[in-house]
């Protein structure tokens, strides 16, 4: 019972709330605040706690905010989403709600790029423009809501089938938990874990509570059931993998790097070993050793398309054009109605290099309709206008373009600069 102990407060009273408020423990104080609700307390002490109640959320949503920006920035964006969602649920304050929105926004934007929507549409006759296609899309209020099992499935689906198959013989209370906790229910998930005998309290137990942890804000604890969980079983990828994500997030690039090294020393998984070290490099903004391990990784068989992507990009910011050329190639095309099977990324590292500038016009002129309110496609459309010479419909895109108020502010700066230098 030792790591519950050290993760889970047992305290249901005001001074306790007062506690862990003056100590920071933001995530405790949650806890506290959901048990003194079945407390009578006077007209003060339910000022008081309704006060503590919005403080720690704020505080909590400021700490994922933070990461959820890391994470978006180092283009992990599944993290990204998930810490942005969670401080979308904790945000009280008017302004810091509009942050996490404007970040959310952002997220959802760059995910449209990796993962696009698919379109319906009666037809595709005007795919070659950049108009989005009128579809009949189902109201999410009219769907039926998803069965336990069916959610349970769908969550599984994502896991590795031999750790999917563990997962399936936990006890019932256990997958409720489980469940919960991936259904941004944390604080719950907690308290339905904390429940659980120490007959289940197995690597699964803790490579769950270290996740829920680090979303509730409590990196450090999250650490600690992690590696609780890679001393029972040290073959658990998935707790290797998020234990270096946390390192990373508290800026202890150095302890990743020591934590993955001695995994290698030990004969562990060298593909994932190495393709971690490239993800560390990467954030600490070593690029040549992110490049090295990058290029290891996918040499020794690592297929993951974001080291896939990354090891390509700095690639070609090293001039090693065909090597980078080759790996974009690599990265599935998002497809769909009936356009060019050419992958995005590949398109614009195209675009970078003037080459095919009649197919990209074609693979471009798709995404704006697959992505109708993604404007990045279209400021590719006027760029690749430019680079064909057709100098007028360009620059009157690109007016267009670089007015939208959802484009990125990198990309309007390029989109901004080019304009300046054909105008």
């Amino acid at each position: 019972m030792g790591l519950l102990r050290r993760l889970f407060s047992k305290a249901n009273d005001l001074p306790a709330l007062r506690k862990a408020m003056a100590q920071k423990r933001y995530a405790d104080a949650l806890l506290i605040v959901d048990e003194l609700s079945s407390t009578a307390l006077s007209p003060d002490e339910h000022d008081e706690v309704e006060d503590l109640s919005m403080q720690a959320g704020d505080n909590l949503a400021q700490l994922n905010l933070h990461e959820g920006l890391f994470f978006l920035r180092d283009n992990q964006l599944e993290l990204a989403s998930d810490h942005l969602q969670l401080a979308q649920d904790q945000a009280k304050s008017p302004d810091l709600r509009q942050q996490v929105a404007q970040a959310l926004q952002q997220a959802q934007q760059i995910n449209l790029k990796q993962n696009p929507p698919k379109t319906v549409s009666s037809s595709c006759s005007s795919c070659s423009t950049c108009a989005p296609q009128s579809a009949a899309v189902p109201d999410p209020s009219d769907e039926e809501p998803i069965d336990f099992d069916s959610l349970l499935e769908l969550i599984l689906s994502s896991y590795p089938e031999d750790l999917a198959k563990r997962y399936m013989q936990k006890s019932t209370a256990f997958l409720h938990a489980f469940v919960a906790g991936h259904q941004g229910a944390e604080i719950e998930a907690m308290q339905q874990f904390g429940k659980l005998t120490a007959s289940e309290q197995d690597d699964l137990f803790d490579f769950e509570v270290g996740s829920l942890m680090a979303r509730l804000g409590e990196p450090v604890k999250g650490c600690d059931a992690l590696y609780s969980a890679l001393q029972k079983n040290p073959d658990l990828l998935l707790a290797a993998e998020t234990l270096v994500t946390l390192l990373v997030s508290m800026k202890k690039h150095q302890e990743g790097i020591d934590f993955i090294k001695e995994l290698l020393d030990k004969k562990y998984a060298a593909p994932f070993c190495h393709a971690q070290l490239a993800a560390v490099y990467h954030s600490m903004g070593n690029a040549e050793q992110a490049l090295h391990h990058g290029r290891t990784a996918i040499d020794a068989g690592h297929t993951d398309m974001r080291i896939v992507l990354m090891t390509a990009m700095l690639l070609e910011a090293n001039n090693e054009l065909e090597q980078a050329e080759d790996l974009y190639r690599r990265i599935p095309a998002g497809g769909g109605c009936g356009g060019p099977s050419v992958n995005l990324y590949l398109a614009e590292f195209l675009l970078r290099q003037k080459r095919e500038l009649r197919k990209l016009l074609d693979v471009f002129n798709n995404a704006c309709r697959q992505e109708a309110d993604n404007p990045r496609w279209q400021l590719r459309v006027a760029q690749t206008y430019l680079a064909l010479g057709w100098d007028k419909r360009g620059q009157d895109l690109l007016k267009i373009v670089i007015q939208d108020p959802s484009l990125m502010e990198e990309l309007r700066t390029e989109g901004e600069a080019m304009l300046a230098n054909n105008s």
